[in-house]
């Protein structure tokens, strides 16, 4: 009896025990049991197995009724080997011995099981099992650290001189107390098929541990399912390890020494500017990827360390600082050939011509230039004025013109009018031809209605066939 109750005293143990799932699987294919039974006739709904009051018992009657019913040793008297078959199945051979003193309520001493006249107060019990055990965790769900089953088999059971081949019952469950050890508590039903035994139930409570999983660096994951199985590991990361404990296996860390971020691969990065400490040229100031993590506020292309003016924009040839504009015309002084003079970008930042001075310039620029009588062809004499008013343009670029085209009074108006457009856009063509933008340029064509000569002498009329340029804006 002392057995039982220690084997309830560890199942009391057992459930404030902090389990976690450690169910026998095929990375601990074997189980070997130890521990006590008992066996019960009296609930077993055998004619002649009476009640106190002589009434036939039933099933399950004073099913817990250790002391009137159970017959046990008080030693450990079942030893039992399981093997892992999937999971749902696991097969298991086992031993188990026992004295007989009573079937039901009666003492072996009164029962005709000895069928002779020498009585004794107990006889002896021997039996070999062979039972199958399907998981019931398949059918509720994973229970975690408990782990309920039915039984199914056979079993050879020797009760004195009587034998019997029983088949088998019933249900049991198996805690876990850590990945390789816990207990085993089992009922089983041997049925008799022949007259001379009796049938009953076979209690047991067992001490179970597993084994047969390989687990080089016992990190706990078994080699079968180990990436790293000679190295002390994490179950999490299949068995490697995570030596900065940062959450990524040194596998995939690339600074697998330093505690790093998952987005940087493992790499820390002090400023949380994206570029990791062993890259960053500033691990403590916030920078740029471009300048390797250093800092670049006026954005000059100048990391601040360099620039000597880090917070306005200049050259790299004047160390990050703008360049001196004396006169402020915004033509810095190395390149203003008038630096103590306000000018213009477009002539080099020297003073450049009024507009009211430009268009005269241009307009009698233009006027010198002569075209054949009825025709849109200058002379090419006229080339070098050309060239003078596109150098003007361009250096003014900033402006817009007009070119502006007149005719003698020699013919139809119509074809004078046609005439001047057809002339001022050969002086376009040739402008554009020499670099002035198009875009600041347009045309018009008045014909002979705005002569600045008499048209009745040759001169007069010559002076008449000319070009004007205006400024738009």
């Amino acid at each position: 009896m002392k057995y039982l109750k220690r084997f309830l005293l560890v199942f009391i143990i057992v459930l404030t025990t902090n389990f976690n799932s450690y169910s026998q699987d095929k990375d601990n294919p074997w189980l070997i049991a130890f521990g006590v039974n008992a066996v019960d006739f009296y609930p077993t709904n055998v004619n002649g197995i009476n009640t106190t009051d002589g009434v036939g018992s039933k099933w399950f009657d004073e099913f817990f009724n250790l002391n009137d019913h159970y017959n046990y040793i008080e030693a450990p008297s079942k030893l039992s080997i399981g093997r892992y078959l999937n999971e749902s199945f696991n097969i298991e051979l086992s031993l188990s011995i026992n004295k007989l003193s009573k079937i039901g309520n009666i003492n072996v001493e009164e029962s005709i099981l000895l069928g002779n006249d020498d009585l004794e107060e107990s006889i002896s019990y021997f039996a070999v099992d062979v039972n199958s055990n399907y998981d019931l965790n398949r059918l509720i769900g994973e229970t975690a650290w408990f782990d309920p089953y039915l039984i199914g088999g056979v079993g050879f059971n020797s009760k004195g001189s009587q034998n019997g081949i029983s088949l088998n019952s019933g249900a049991g469950a198996k805690i876990w107390l850590n990945n390789k050890f816990g207990v085993k508590f089992q009922t089983a039903y041997k049925h008799f098929f022949d007259d001379g035994n009796f049938p009953h139930f076979q209690h047991s409570a067992s001490l179970i541990y597993k084994f047969g999983g390989y687990d080089e660096d016992n990190d706990g994951v078994y080699d079968r399912k180990d990436k790293c199985p000679t190295v002390f590991g994490l179950a999490e990361f299949e068995g490697c390890p995570d030596t900065d404990e940062d959450g990524i296996p040194d596998s995939e860390d690339e600074c697998p020494d330093v505690f790093g971020d998952k987005e940087l691969k493992g790499c820390p990065d002090a400023d949380k500017d994206g570029v990791t400490d062993k890259l960053d040229r500033c691990v403590y100031i916030k920078g740029l990827a471009k300048h390797n993590g250093c800092p670049d506020t006026d954005g000059d292309g100048i990391i601040d360390q360099r620039d000597r003016c880090p917070k306005t924009a200049g050259p790299l040839s004047n160390n990050g600082c703008p360049e001196p504009d004396t006169d402020g015309d915004g033509v810095i002084d190395k390149f203003d050939k008038c630096k103590f003079e306000k000018g213009i970008l477009s002539n080099d930042g020297c003073p450049g011509f009024k507009k009211e001075e430009l268009e005269a310039k241009l307009t009698e620029l233009a006027r010198s230039i002569l075209f054949v009588s009825g025709g849109d062809v200058y002379y090419k004499k006229y080339e070098p004025q050309l060239n003078e008013i596109a150098s003007l343009m361009k250096l003014h670029k900033e402006l817009r013109f007009q070119i502006q085209g007149h005719t003698d009074s020699q013919g139809s108006e119509e074809a004078n009018l046609k005439l001047s457009l057809n002339r001022v856009n050969k002086v376009l063509n040739y402008l554009v031809s020499r670099g002035v933008n198009q875009f600041n340029l347009n045309v018009k064509g008045f014909g002979e209605s705005m002569p600045i000569a008499p048209n009745d002498t040759p001169e007069g009329r010559a002076k008449n066939r000319r070009v004007e340029v205006k400024i738009l804006n």
